[in-house]
């Protein structure tokens, strides 16, 4: 009895404990300006825009080109894109607010998204970063070698780019509006943005087949790209809507009507992938 009497106590105050804190406010964690991600101790200076960057570095977005950036310079951008439901792997796109520009950040981590939200503006120390182009893709990261012998610039270790990135402020989505595509779009300049295609549909789309299954006849290391069936962008059948068997919206039918599809548009060579960044970003039109 007395054990019992002890342990009915303990409930007591326990339960006394948890109203206490159901009545009081809960307050978000300040963190004095030392986020728990990323380098504190970078600061606000010698900053660049994207289009510097590419001037300093021609070779850029050409095939398997890795050049280390060896200047003292970073960029401030913002995130318009992660990995958020898995069809953005082990990267986050990053745009600049005043011009636009974009390109693709490879890091070797998952959950990004957890850190960097879209709207979570960056300070990217590019320093000792490599710059390159995979598939004529801008990309920041580091060298990789593929079993053919050839490297070119693909994700760095976390360790990596938590010594060259500082969150700066909350991240405020309002500030990442999409781009609206057109056949007119600039690849070489356009390659990288969150952009929006409207009045699509999709080839092949019959209520039944789905974005990514495992199951497609079409699908290559564990992706599945599927072209647009609406002029002009089949025209030359470079548009396609890029998805990852490992997204979680893969197994999601495609819907048989004209979308509105929002996305990270990347380059392949001359091929434009629309990555869809979540479900969120298929808006239906027209059935």
């Amino acid at each position: 009895m007395r054990n019992y009497m002890k342990y009915l106590g303990g409930l007591c105050l326990l339960c006394g404990l948890c109203i206490s804190c159901q009545d009081s406010e809960w307050d978000a964690p300040d963190f004095a300006g030392n986020v728990p991600y990323g380098n504190n101790t970078l600061t606000e200076d010698n900053i660049i825009t994207i289009a510097q960057l590419k001037t300093q570095y021609p070779k850029y977005a050409e095939n398997y080109t890795t050049t280390e950036i060896t200047t003292d310079a970073k960029l401030r951008v913002r995130v318009t894109g992660n990995d958020v439901q898995g069809n953005l792997y082990n990267a986050i796109a990053v745009q600049e607010d005043q011009t636009g520009d974009a390109l693709i950040v490879a890091v070797s981590g998952n959950d990004l998204f957890a850190y960097m939200p879209v709207g979570q503006e960056l300070l990217i120390d590019l320093k000792g970063l490599y710059i390159g182009g995979y598939g004529q893709q801008p990309q920041l990261g580091t060298p990789y070698t593929n079993a053919s012998g050839s490297t070119y610039v693909s994700r760095m270790a976390n360790n990596i780019w938590l010594q060259h990135v500082k969150l700066l402020g909350m991240a405020d989505p309002s500030k990442v509006v999409p781009t609206e595509f057109t056949a007119s779009c600039d690849l070489g300049a356009d390659c990288g943005k969150l952009m929006t295609i409207k009045g699509v549909s999709i080839q092949g789309a019959d209520g039944t087949v789905t974005w990514a299954a495992k199951t497609d006849p079409t699908m290559r290391s564990n992706s599945v790209s599927k072209y647009f069936a609406t002029e002009p962008y089949n025209s030359t059948s470079k548009y396609m809507v890029y998805t990852s068997t490992y997204a979680d919206f893969a197994n999601t039918p495609i819907p048989t009507g004209k979308m509105n599809l929002t996305g990270i548009w990347k380059r392949y060579n001359n091929a434009w992938e629309l990555v869809i960044r979540s479900i969120d970003d298929i808006e239906v039109v027209e059935n």
